[in-house]
């Protein structure tokens, strides 16, 4: 499987904030020079590649005479502010350097919500790309707030690589990959786990809840990027980011790190677009009967076969679809708001105009607008 990956033509690099800034919480020239260099290489050999950087607040909070990374929203935008601003210099410098040009692209949660600024967005990316520019993207963390914060970048990467369909996500990092864990399930051992197709649940036992001092993200969150590029149908990569030339090993298909592989064929655009760039606004569950028969049939979701709602939304929100195991089995974008729904749901199609008043879809949620995201279905 790891012979698939050599030939990548599209991907995206993430450069976690541990690996980027040393003990002193100082920008590490040595590793960024090394690793500035491998994407170098890639981008001549002709591949496309998007820089995903952590890093920023890292690099600017030191700048306020501050001993540690801030917890409050006010101090941590100041210190992205800054620190945004060193690391493009930085960037800028380097890759100039190996004759690249580099652009910076900063964004929100919002920004790839809403369908116009999305394919605003994918289209700017896509003209750079083309003419052999490097995007470099960080979060806009000087204007986000709880609402519209990606969380960290290991999601924003993948979502990057999401919008522009990208072959592989490579994430760097300061581990060696996704370790074994021990029997008991309390700590991790050393043996490195080679490759995970899919990303069945159990896996999330491998991970803990530590974060880099510097950064916000840990094994969790890198676990969760991997299960969007699975479901989405496409390659990521968790290695060492300070191996000697690790980005050339992973892309020439040697076994470092974890591999996780998709379990489903690659999944078309509108489609990811309604699975990863919404906050979902409620909950729909369902019973074994509609359950079977989305996952496997590829059938829309009816009233009759939803027993249970949570949350308030409106027509056009994405929502959550649940089994009664209480396991999410896909998310979609509703045709009734959840007043309306409460009224008709466990009851026939037929009923719905005499109930309502008015009927203008048969669906709750028709297959168009609906992504299966349980591993046992290869819908799309």
């Amino acid at each position: 499987m790891r012979q698939v990956i050599t030939y990548s033509k599209r991907i995206v690099v993430k450069l976690g904030t541990g690996l980027l800034t040393n003990k002193k919480a100082q920008i590490d020239h040595e590793i960024i020079q090394k690793l500035v260099k491998q994407i170098a290489h890639l981008i001549h050999e002709g591949r496309q590649v998007v820089l995903v950087s952590s890093g920023a607040i890292g690099a600017g909070f030191p700048m306020l005479q501050l001993d540690k990374r801030p917890t409050t929203l006010p101090l941590l935008q100041a210190s992205a502010s800054i620190g945004q601003a060193k690391l493009m210099r930085l960037y800028d410098n380097l890759f100039s350097r190996e004759n690249i040009v580099v652009g910076q692209i900063l964004l929100t949660r919002d920004d790839l919500k809403i369908r116009k600024r999305h394919l605003n967005i994918r289209n700017t990316m896509t003209s750079l790309l083309q003419r052999q520019v490097l995007p470099i993207i960080n979060e806009n963390d000087t204007v986000s707030v709880d609402e519209i914060r990606f969380g960290d970048n290991d999601m924003l990467s993948a979502l990057v690589a999401n919008l522009i369909q990208a072959d592989l996500l490579i994430n760097l990092t300061n581990v060696d990959g996704l370790l074994q864990c021990s029997e008991d399930g309390k700590s991790l051992g050393t043996t490195v786990i080679p490759e995970v197709k899919g990303l069945p649940q159990h896996i999330f036992r491998h991970s803990t809840s530590e974060k880099s001092a510097l950064g916000s993200g840990g094994m969790k969150s890198k676990l969760m990027a991997a299960r969007m590029m699975t479901t989405s149908g496409e390659f990521m990569v968790i290695a060492n980011g300070r191996v000697d030339n690790i980005l050339i090993k992973v892309i020439n298909g040697e076994s470092i790190g974890t591999l996780f592989t998709p379990a489903k064929p690659k999944m078309v655009s509108r489609k990811r677009w309604i699975a990863f760039f919404h906050q979902a606004k409620g909950k729909i569950f369902v019973d074994n009967g509609a359950a079977k028969a989305l996952v496997y049939n590829g059938k829309s979701l009816l009233p009759k076969g939803i027993i249970n709602i949570e949350g308030k939304f409106n027509i056009g929100d994405i929502v959550l679809i649940y089994d009664n195991n209480n396991e999410e089995i896909g998310r979609g974008m509703v045709n009734f708001s959840s007043t309306d729904l409460v009224l008709i749901m466990g009851r026939h199609t037929s009923d719905i105009e005499p109930i309502l008043g008015h009927r203008s879809y048969e669906e709750i949620i028709h297959r168009d607008n609906l992504v299966i995201t349980s591993s046992e279905s290869e819908e799309r």
